[in-house]
This record gives C-alpha cells, structure tokens and sequence, in this order.
C-alpha cells in the first residue's frame, strides 16, 4: 500500500509540473489577457540604457555580436555600452578593442586575469550610468528594436526586470537542437504566461535581460547563474519580472550531447546553489511563491521524483501485470536512450526516442548540478559553450 501511495504522489507532482501547471497558467494568461487587456503605459521620455557583455574567449562571435548591438535603433544619446573581457587569450581583446574604436559610446575592460563572469559583471555594472542596464552573452544577437522594446517595459514603476524572446540560428536537424529548441519554447512560453498573470516569471532568459540599474544586486563571485540571482533578487524586493514577445534576439544552439549536458549541468549547480541562498519563500506575493515553487523547484525535484517512481513500479512489479510492464516499458525507454546516445556519436538518432533522450539527459543533468553544489563551489569560473 505504501509503494503504491509513493507511486501515485510522484506521478501526480510530475504531472503537475510539466503538464498540469503550465497548461493552466497558460490558458488563464490568455483568458486574462483576452478580458482585460492592459492598457499601454506611455513614459515621457525614453530611459538611459547601459548595455553590458562579459566575454571570454568569444572571438569567433565578439565583433558580430557587437555589431549587432551598434545597429540599434534606440536613441544613442540615451545608449551606450559597457564590455569587459575576462583573462580572454584567444585574442577577443583586440577584436574587440578594434571595433569599440569606431564607436565612442563603447567603454572596454580588458582583464589579464580571469576572476568569473559574476565578477566581471559587478566591475561592468559599478561602471554603468543608465538607468536600465541591458545583460547580454556574446553569442546573442541584437534585432535593431530589441533595447526599446525592453526599455518601453520599464515604463511602468512596477517592472524590476524584463527579459528578450530568443529564436535559434541553428538548423533544427543536427544533433538534439531540435528538442533543445521544443524545450525552450516551452518555457519561454510559461515564464511569459506567469509574468502576465503575476508579474512573477521566476528566471530570465540569461542570453538577453533588462533590469533597473538601482536593483541589481552584487552578485556573490561564485554565482554560476546571474540571470536567476538577478531575477530572483528583484522578485524578492516585490518588483514585477516578465517576458517580452516582441523583444527578439537570435541565439545559435549547440546540438551536441555531451555539450549540452555539461552547460546543464552548470546551470543546475546555479540553480541549486540559488535556492540555497534564497530559499523557496523568495517573496511576499502569494503568486510568486506559487510560480516558484511550481515551475523551478518542482522541476529541480523531477530526478528524485522519477528515481521514486521507477522504485516503487520495481517493487510492484511482481504484484500485477501492469506494474510489470510499467516498469519494463521504462527499461525499455533507457536502454534506447543510451543506444540513441551511441548512435550519435556517428551521426545517427532514434527519432522519437531523442525526445526521451533530452529529457533524461536534462535530468541527469540536474542530478550532476546538485552534487557539485553540495561538494562545493569555490569560484564561478567555467567555460563558455563551444560556438557552432
């Protein structure tokens, strides 16, 4: 009976997690926004805008991306830039020390020594004078509206944070992008649903966000995920976070596995290492310790959750038939998943089954994250994700 409760309780979290929840939050933000759509709020003036890049190693990107950011159409007396290079030794600092020549709203930072991207970040931001300060990774680029369409967000007093709409540049057949892709439009797709009902999206997209200068925290060095330290910092002082539809950037995705799981596996430490500091009462609004703890910390749960599951289906399994094939059925699904792995180290897949694949390898990504930050994490230094 037991076995069979724990059974039933694990498959009803991850259903609330990944289905339930989001399908929820969804609709009721589309029948909010068909009600009582909002009205615009219409600012004066125009904010001053400091955009901010820490790069390491991003030659092969740098000069594109900073030219992408150039092409702005915001005002450039209300816009300027503020780029640092962290112990770069691939010669991204003179890329960039060539470009930013051309421009005299670009102010570079070139360190010998690398101390981490949360580092660099904090030396950019003390540096900055606008009153929104525009985080940016170097392989985003800018579409010409992206800083207004952010920016006009701030109209507001409420909103703290904004963040972009990413699109691929990659082609959705190599390697495991196309799930990659699936999965990110999945969450773009709740994060926005859970800002337009509650102003509560719970992490911002890192490739791209906007935040009030005033709110931006002093990021701890060994912060493996500034974008979720940020967006959590501005929900805890009770300012709203939310996603941008029509600010687009593009971002290349990396279709390698083993690419893909080590940037997850980052970005899980982040995330616990985050809750950690945090907690799970990150505020005082009832709906964003409600999006909280159902869209991150359920998620951050799910390894735990899907161990408990294939447990108990084992140890019922010689009690019926269907437990028996519920747990052969998830065998089955494994051992597939490492065959599809195998096979891609040749360039093949298993259609359907990369899905299972991506999603299993998320997961244990997730598990990896977890034992990192329970080891320890001495500095937030790591390596960026090879450019396709």
């Amino acid at each position: 009976m037991a076995a069979e409760t724990i059974l039933v309780i694990t498959a009803a979290l991850l259903a609330w997690s990944y289905l339930i929840y989001p399908a929820a939050v969804i609709l009721a933000a589309n029948v909010k926004k068909r009600r009582a759509p909002s009205p615009a709020v219409v600012s004066a003036s125009l904010p001053t805008v400091t955009v901010v890049m820490s790069l390491h190693n991003e030659k092969e990107v740098a000069e594109k991306k900073i030219r992408s950011m150039l092409a702005s159409e915001y005002p450039a007396e209300k816009l300027d830039f503020i780029i640092g290079s962290d112990g770069s030794d691939d010669g991204t600092g003179a890329v960039i020390t060539a470009v930013a020549a051309t421009n005299p709203h670009i102010q570079l930072i070139i360190n010998a020594e690398r101390k981490g991207k949360a580092a660099m970040l904090n030396e950019l931001a003390s540096k900055a004078k606008g009153d929104i300060l525009v985080v940016t990774d170097a392989n985003v680029m800018f579409t010409p509206s992206v800083v207004r369409q952010m920016a006009d967000g701030f109209a507001d007093p409420r909103t703290g944070l904004c963040d972009a709409t990413v699109r691929t540049l990659s082609a959705a057949d190599m390697g495991i992008t196309r799930q990659e892709i699936m999965y990110s439009r999945f969450e773009t797709a709740l994060k926005r649903a859970e800002g337009n009902l509650w102003g509560a999206m719970p992490g911002p997209y890192g490739g791209c966000y906007a935040v009030r200068r005033s709110l931006f925290p002093r990021l701890p060095d060994n912060t493996l995920v500034d974008d979720l330290f940020v967006g959590l910092s501005v929900l805890k002082q009770n300012y709203r976070a939310f996603n941008i539809a029509e600010a687009v950037v593009y971002e290349d995705t990396q279709p390698d596995m083993i690419e893909q799981f080590r940037r997850r596996t980052r970005i899980a430490a982040g995330s616990f290492q985050n809750l950690f500091r945090f907690g799970p009462f990150i505020s005082g609004r009832p709906g964003v310790v409600f999006a909280f703890l159902s869209h991150k910390i359920m998620r951050w749960l799910t390894p735990l959750l899907l161990v408990l599951f294939f447990m108990t289906t084992v140890i019922l399994s010689g009690r019926s038939d269907f437990y028996f094939c519920l747990t052969a059925i998830q065998l089955i699904f494994i051992i597939l998943s490492a065959l599809d792995i195998a096979l891609d180290r040749r360039g093949k897949k298993l259609l359907l089954q990369r899905y299972v694949t991506q999603f299993l390898l998320m997961n244990a990504a997730l598990t990896a994250g977890f034992v990192k930050v329970v080891i320890g994490i001495e500095n937030g230094i790591w390596e960026p994700t090879k450019r396709v």
